[in-house]
């Protein structure tokens, strides 16, 4: 009895941090998809481009995230510095789109 509890608790916890992990590209996918079909500011298809930043940063976070977990790092902790080091690259990107690259 005492193995399938510990085996249902593992299998939770491994849902749980993929949940984490996936949910902020989710929610990219249904903001591009609410620009493209329904919100839309006027620009045609210029309006996906609003929805690089965010995809950026998701992709950012979940590859963050899977080395953390995979190098046995604690959740808050994954998600935490996850977090802070995809802020910190679509901050480093956008300047230099911004300045340009020489």
């Amino acid at each position: 009895m005492n193995f399938h509890v510990r085996a249902h608790k593992k299998h939770m916890r491994i849902f749980v941090k993929l949940l984490i992990a996936v949910t902020p590209l989710t929610l990219t996918f249904l903001f591009a998809w609410y620009l493209v079909e329904i919100g839309g500011f006027g620009g045609g298809e210029k309006d996906i481009f609003l929805a690089l930043p965010p995809l950026f940063w998701s992709l950012t976070f979940l590859v963050s995230f899977i080395v953390l977990w995979w190098r046995k790092s604690t959740l808050g902790r994954s998600a935490g510095i996850s977090a802070a080091v995809a802020t910190g690259l679509v901050i480093v990107v956008s300047v230099l789109l911004f300045f340009g690259v020489s």
